[in-house]
């Protein structure tokens, strides 16, 4: 279980320092990852397409408050702040639904307590 939460936070750290490498390390080639506003987001060459040119945050930090594992499922409850590319300054609560196969993540789903970015 302590694997899956490092794993889950390595991912928070990654994508707050713009580490896409590690960001995309976390998570399988076959990854479905859904958030509201968008379609779903299946496969790796989507989920990279989406961090490297369709995610409207340009920078930001999430606050981790909460982390249940329970395999292969991680919950992860929080919130980030951070600013849009429009410049527009964005806070929202949010819910991480994760579900992993091994070491990597195969579904994310997210869930907006407010915001939707």
């Amino acid at each position: 279980m302590e694997e899956l939460e490092k794993i889950v936070r390595k991912y928070y750290n990654a994508v707050d320092n713009n580490d896409l490498e590690t960001l995309f390390s976390v998570f399988s080639d076959n990854i479905v990852y859904e958030r509201p506003g968008y379609d779903p987001i299946i496969g790796m060459k989507d989920f990279m397409d989406f961090y490297r040119s369709n995610r409207i945050i340009r920078e930001g930090h999430h606050t981790l408050s909460n982390i249940i594992v329970h395999e292969p499922y991680v919950i992860v409850e929080g919130e980030f702040k951070g600013i849009l590319k429009d410049g527009t300054r964005s806070y929202t609560k949010f819910v991480d639904v994760y579900t992993f196969s091994g070491n990597k993540a195969v579904k994310r789903h997210t869930y907006f307590d407010g915001q939707n970015v």
